[in-house]
């Protein structure tokens, strides 16, 4: 037996003790082939084209549907809300999506009231379905918020799949398989998937549901907006992708492209860029937007291309197990947009975008620089900001969730600032107006409140506490 085919072997094996499908199985060892082979989800720098003028339309240029249309529109809809992760950068150890985040209000309990109010103004039956993984399904299950989501019983969740980490020197599957840790999600890619296997997809289109909106969980901006969806289905599209100017916060995010040899648009992300041309990816001036993984999927075409087999993008996500070199087998959801020939960008603002990834972004999304709006309940920047982000920069003492409630007992207001910049483990412990650029250091390792300053607004200079 050749060393590949012991390798097949211990992966399939792996896969079918945990009663895994065909389907997943047949895509994952589509990544693994890939990966023996010598690809590295790196996509050569002399591949990637500028998108054409008419690949994208303007949201701010779209009409909205007239008269009864946008109802019977809304009942061909369906909601999807990705809520797969734990925030582990945050130090979490439950979903990121039952923390509070604005208002005292969590994410599930923010989409909960979003979604209501969308049912109150057209389709009551409305369906709302998160795609949970096994580290979140029973934090999910426990909100108080999801409790009879949908009215018409579509289920409310299905699961992301999981599949074994590998061992970077030989690929073999690492452990035995009998605890989490040897075990990974596929990405956010495995949404279509675990739609179909779920047996959800087919629920969907047999009462009438032909398009999808989905979008993160922790991206409140995400809400329905009539003109995308009338646009989706008035020009007949399979699937559209809304991106969105990239600001300083985000020079990461992955980029809409075309690229040579192929005739669909594809989606670049920061995994996929050689290391030396990454300040290339970043570049404002070539890629001035970035995608917001915000995207509309026409059910019936993602039913036909599974059926054939939806080849994304492989990612190849290296990590440390134990001392040891492993890699993770992904796939973004974005990448699917290769597949259909009938597609479109969107450009929308900033309002359809407010993620959390970090405590910095927490710390925005808590403050005054963030509002409810009152139409559509998104969580989106004060008019006063006029879509321009306070870009947050905490240290290290806020890296995990429970250093940064302890440090921030009084959040300051962020409504004029253009940075914050805080250093070391300062107390938030008095109402702080902060203007301009603002850095705030403390030297010594014990934390120092910021009510030692004595004055309640700081503008423009460098706080140095010791």
């Amino acid at each position: 037996m050749s060393d590949y085919a012991v390798i097949q072997n211990e992966i399939m094996k792996r896969m079918l003790g945990q009663s895994m499908g065909p389907e997943i199985i047949r895509e994952f060892m589509r990544r693994v082939d890939l990966v023996f082979r010598g690809d590295t989800g790196k996509i050569p720098w002399e591949e990637i084209l500028d998108l054409r003028p008419d690949d994208s339309v303007s949201l701010a240029n779209l009409p909205a549907p007239e008269g009864a249309k946008g109802i019977e529109q809304l009942g061909q809809l369906a909601l999807i809300k990705l809520n797969g992760g734990l925030g582990t950068s945050m130090g979490l150890t439950r979903a990121k999506s039952v923390i509070p985040v604005h208002g005292g209000k969590n994410f599930l309990g923010i989409i909960r009231e979003q979604i209501n109010l969308e049912r109150s103004r057209g389709d009551a039956n409305l369906p709302l379905i998160f795609m949970n993984s096994y580290n979140t399904e029973d934090d999910f299950k426990n909100d108080p918020a999801m409790a009879d989501l949908n009215p018409d019983k579509t289920p409310s969740y299905f699961l992301q799949n999981m599949v074994p980490r590998l061992f970077d020197r030989d690929m073999m599957p690492i452990g035995d398989g009998s605890k989490e840790e040897h075990w990974c999600p596929p990405g956010h890619g495995d949404v279509f998937l675990s739609l179909q296997t779920s047996g959800l997809l087919s629920r969907l289109l047999d009462s009438g549901r032909r398009v999808a909106f989905i979008s993160n969980g922790d991206n409140l901006g995400a809400t329905l907006d009539d003109r995308l969806l009338n646009y989706f289905l008035e020009n007949k599209l399979e699937f559209a992708m809304e991106m969105t100017p990239k600001s300083a916060a985000d020079l990461k995010g992955g980029v809409l492209f075309r690229r040579r040899g192929r005739y669909n648009i594809s989606l670049l992300e920061t995994a996929q860029v050689e290391p030396e041309h990454l300040k290339d990816f970043e570049d404002t001036k070539r890629f001035g937007f970035f995608s917001i993984n915000n995207l509309w999927v026409h059910l019936e075409a993602l039913r036909d291309k599974l059926k054939s087999g939806l080849s994304l993008s492989l990612i190849v996500n290296p990590k440390d197990w134990q001392g040891q070199k492993i890699l993770q087998l992904e796939a973004a959801m974005g990448s699917a947009c290769e597949s259909f020939a009938s597609m479109k960008v969107i450009e929308v603002a900033r309002d359809r975008f407010a993620p959390v990834k970090n405590c910095s972004d927490l710390l925005v999304r808590r403050s005054d620089a963030c509002k409810l709006r009152p139409r559509d309940l998104a969580l989106i920047l004060d008019e006063k900001r006029a879509h321009k982000e306070p870009v947050v920069r905490l240290g290290d003492s806020y890296k995990k969730i429970d250093d940064f409630d302890r440090l921030f007992a009084v959040y300051p207001s962020l409504l004029d600032a253009e940075t914050l910049t805080v250093t070391g483990p300062v107390q938030f412990d008095a109402p702080l107006r902060i203007e301009g650029n603002v850095k705030i250091e403390n030297r010594t390792p014990n934390p120092i409140a910021v009510s030692t300053i004595g004055r309640n607004t700081l503008k423009n200079e460098e706080i140095i506490l010791q």
